[in-house]
Formats: C-alpha cells, structure tokens, sequence
C-alpha cells in the first residue's frame, strides 16, 4: 500500500490552484503617474478595446473616493464595481488545514506522547462571517481558538485538538489546503462594442511615494554644487515606460482616506464609517484628519515632456498652480522595489550667515545662569535658487573640499527665491542677554471703571562678541512676553496678540560683526502684572 507521510508542523507551498472562470479581462497599462510626497498620487491608464461592450479591467491600483474619470468619446458609459471568488493553495497552513482538506480520507494521526490515532476524516461544517445589514454588527469567529478534526475510527468518533498532532499518514496523495481569494475587479460597460479604441481613465490612488535627496558641495568662490536625486517608493502597481512626475508642493485631497466605492472589498459599514456618517465624532475625527493629511488636492496633470530637459536641468520643473513637477519621461520599475535617480544638478551661488533666537524672559530664568551663554549661534548658508526648476524639502549632504560639513535640511524654493541652510553650531560668537527692573506703574484698565493694573518696564541688554577672524553677517531675534516699546539699531518688532494677558513681540535685527568686535543692544518693554 503506499503511503504519503507528513512530519512537519508547518508546510510551505504556493502557486495559483484555480483561476476565476470565463474572460480573464483587459490587462490596464500605467501611462503617466504624477506622484506627491506624501504617498498619494495621480494615475492614468489606458487600455485597447476589444470587440465586447463589457470589458472587464485588471491590474487596476486602488482608486481614491470621487476621483475616478476618463474619454466619454470611447463609448464607456459606466464603470461597475464587483469581486469574484478564486481559490490558490495557501501558503502556510498546519496540520489541522491538512486534515480539513483531505475530509473522507482514511488516516492514521501521530499524537503527542506516542498515541496513535487510525479511521476516516470527518467534514466540518465551515464557520465563517456573520453577514447581515450594514447597520448590525458583523462578527467575526474567534481565530485563538483551538482547531479540533473529528475522526471517524472504528469505535466511535474521535475528537483530536491540532496541538496534538505530531504527524499523519495517508494511504493516497493528499490535497494540499487551499484558500478562498476575493478579487476586485471592474467592468467598464459601453454603448456598444468598440473595438480597437483606445481606453483613457484616471484617479487619485495611493502606495507609492518620492522624496528628494540633495548634496551641496561649497566651492571657494561663493558658488556651491547642488545635485538631486530622487528616491522612489514603489508599492502601487508594476510600472513599464512611464511617464512619472515628481510633484513638489503641498495638494489637498479631501477624502483621502476612503477608498473608492468601486474597490468592493470595503463593505458598506467600514465605507460609512470612514466618511464618519455612522459616528457621534464625525467633525472632530475629520478635523484631526485634515490636520493629520494636510498635504493631500485636486488632481492637477502637467503635461509630459520628454525631452528629458528635467535631468539636464535646462528647463527646469513645470508649475500647475502652486504645485512644481519634475518629469521623468520613459520610467521603469517593478512593485515592492524602490529606485534613486538623478533629478537635476546646478550651479548656485550662496553666502554665509549666522543666526540667533534669544528666547523669552521665563525660559532665560530657567534655562540660563548669569553670566553665560544664553543660545546657540547656528552657521548657515543662504542659497539662492537662480535656476528655473524649484527645490523641493529634503535632506542634504554639505560637504567642503570633500569632507563632510553638515547633514541638514534643505527647504522649499521657488525659482529666484532664498533658502536657509543651517550647517553647524559656531563655537566663536557667544550671546548674553540681562534683563532689569525700571519701575513699576499703576495705570487705569479701559472701560472697566476705577479698576486698575500695574505694569512693569523692564530695559534689556544683549551682548554679542565675535571671537572669529572673519566678518559675521548676523540674523538675531529676541522673543519677549510682553509689548516691546523700543528696541536700538534698527532692530524690527512685531507684536502679536495673546489670550493670556500679554502680548508677545518679537524683535529682529541683521547687521555685521567684525572679527574682535563686541556689540551692545538694547530694548525695552512693557508686561503687565495679572
């Protein structure tokens, strides 16, 4: 008799079983994808009609909510929505999913402890999802639980617990276990058959994402070397001659969370549900999603150029609104991977600054000692952006003379604007900051009779010394509770309400320390005692 034996707890095979039945579909092919930061993008696909006036499309991404369009001049006049069952052999399973698919066989089970257990496997009935009305609660059966396989042996039936099993025997081939796979698909249904036309249809889908990657190299004539590269996510859909476009900018989607109604494996209560019309918290729960996805908008497509000018950076990125896109004509890349690629390199020249932030009085009582440094003075570099294509926010690499300078953040510029980059903390400008007491007044509260408050003028003092031996052009603020009544040297104050009494003003100066040099600035200012 022969015999197939099983002695591992966990099998390991995969492969597809049983395809769905009749048209297999129209495979859809990626045209043109315009790709935002923040893993939301705008897909177009096309496909060639065949002679049917039901076309069933596959290989389709997820479509976002209320986003999906296309050529009414193709003849499709709707898109339908549906799943289909298929099954394929799983791809792990133990060894109770191997008795329940081999029901009917005669067995002979190992148990722990030497037990032996011979007879025919019994069929269960399966249990699965409770389905009733989108409004009731769905339940799911619990998966902790442990599988038990009903045996029918000789003297009875047999109940054995799967953690009991150490191995079985079958005097014939077993069926290895499968699983059912729901499959999406859609129907694109014309007013009659078209064939050869030329589908086009496009919406927002998510699943793949960009971000830039910058190198700065400062050269000695106050002209640096900026190099991009872009690092591509691809998790979406498989992507062969396309044309992608890297958007910089900051869109907004709306419903960006909910998947399109056509994606039939959200059930009505979770497509509710994320629309927020079946919860009490539906206004605070999309606030916080409109703050949490703030960088998601209307679909905006540039269009394409291939010329490949965006890698030479001659004719730098295209604008759409306030939305900047870098083409990348001919693109290739299969799912799950990820690719970097060259973006742009250019010429800019830049200059060196050095920034402060004094912060207020509370944190210089608790943050400072007298006497001692009360910030940090950064080193920078101001860049200016002479070349026709934006700069995306991203991480870049400084170096000089070929060693590193710094790792920093490379802010958003538009073409001719500026952008700060901070390099290092300087170690050769020190800035104190003492505060005194003048006097004290009691002064009427507007429109609320005899009653009164009193007011405190305070006179500020910061001392800044540059211990380098080169000049420092310098950008310092001081931050100040209270209205700020005068501040020396041209300093700029702005003052801005607040709901706890005192306002808060912010006073900013830019000027040249010489090398040795030290530099007294003064201010002054009202707070008013609650």
């Amino acid at each position: 008799m022969k015999t197939t034996s099983f002695l591992c707890v966990l099998t390991l095979f995969s492969g597809l079983l049983m395809a769905t039945d009749g048209d297999s579909g129209v495979q859809a092919q990626v045209r043109r994808v315009a790709l935002f930061k923040n893993g939301y993008n705008w897909v177009e696909l096309s496909v060639t009609l065949p002679d049917a006036a039901c076309v069933r499309l596959t290989g389709l991404p997820d479509a976002l909510l209320g986003t999906i369009w296309w050529d009414s001049a193709s003849g499709v006049r709707q898109l339908e929505g549906s799943s289909i069952e298929s099954a394929e052999n799983a791809k792990n399973y133990d060894y109770a999913d191997l008795l329940a698919a081999n029901a009917g066989k005669q067995v002979r089970i190992s148990l722990k402890g030497d037990g032996k257990l011979e007879g025919r496997i019994l069929a269960q009935k399966e249990q699965g999802r409770q389905e009733g009305s989108f409004l009731q609660e769905q339940k799911l059966v619990d998966s902790d639980a442990p599988k038990v396989i009903l045996v029918q042996t000789e003297s009875g039936v047999r109940s054995v617990v799967s953690e009991e099993v150490v191995g079985v025997d079958f005097d014939e081939a077993p069926q290895l276990p499968v699983k059912k796979v729901e499959s999406n698909i859609v129907t694109a249904m014309l007013e009659e058959p078209n064939p050869g036309k030329e589908f086009r249809f496009g919406y927002v889908s998510n699943g793949m994402s960009w971000l830039p990657e910058y190198s700065l190299e400062l050269g000695e004539k106050d002209t640096a070397k900026l190099t991009c590269r872009a690092n591509i996510i691809n998790e979406m859909a498989e992507m062969k001659d396309v044309d992608l476009q890297l958007v910089s900018g900051f869109p907004s989607l709306g419903e960006a969370m909910v998947d399109s109604p056509l994606n039939r494996a959200m059930k009505l209560q979770e497509f509710l549900t994320r629309l927020g019309i079946l919860t009490e918290e539906r206004v605070t729960s999309r606030l916080a999603r409109k703050n949490a996805y703030n960088l998601v908008a209307a679909p905006c497509v540039a269009e394409s150029d291939d010329s490949g000018a965006a890698l030479s950076g001659e004719e730098g990125s295209k604008q759409v609104e306030d939305l900047f896109y870098y083409s990348l004509p001919h693109f290739s890349c299969e799912r799950g991977k990820s690719i970097l690629r060259d973006l742009f390199s250019c010429e800019v020249p830049y200059s060196h600054v050095y920034t402060c932030r004094v912060p207020n009085q509370s944190m210089l009582e608790n943050l400072s000692r007298r006497g001692e440094p009360v910030a940090d003075v950064w080193h920078c570099v101001r860049l200016t952006n002479i070349d026709k294509q934006a700069w995306s926010t991203g991480i870049v690499t400084c170096t000089v003379d070929g060693q590193i300078a710094a790792r920093s953040t490379l802010y958003f510029a538009a073409p001719g604007a500026e952008t700060l980059l901070r390099l290092n903390k300087s170690l050769q400008a020190t800035v104190q900051c003492n505060e005194a007491l003048m006097k004290r007044e009691e002064r009427k509260i507007p429109g609320r009779g005899n009653d009164s408050a009193t007011v405190s003028i305070f006179r500020g003092t910061i001392t800044l010394r540059n211990n380098s031996d080169r000049e420092m052009e310098l950008r310092l603020t001081k931050e100040v509770t209270g209205l700020v009544i005068e501040a020396d040297k041209e300093g700029r104050i702005n003052v801005s309400p607040s709901y706890s009494g005192n306002p808060r003003s912010v006073i900013a100066w830019t000027f040249t320390v010489k090398p040795g040099e030290s530099i007294e600035l003064h201010y002054f200012y009202e707070y008013g005692n609650d």
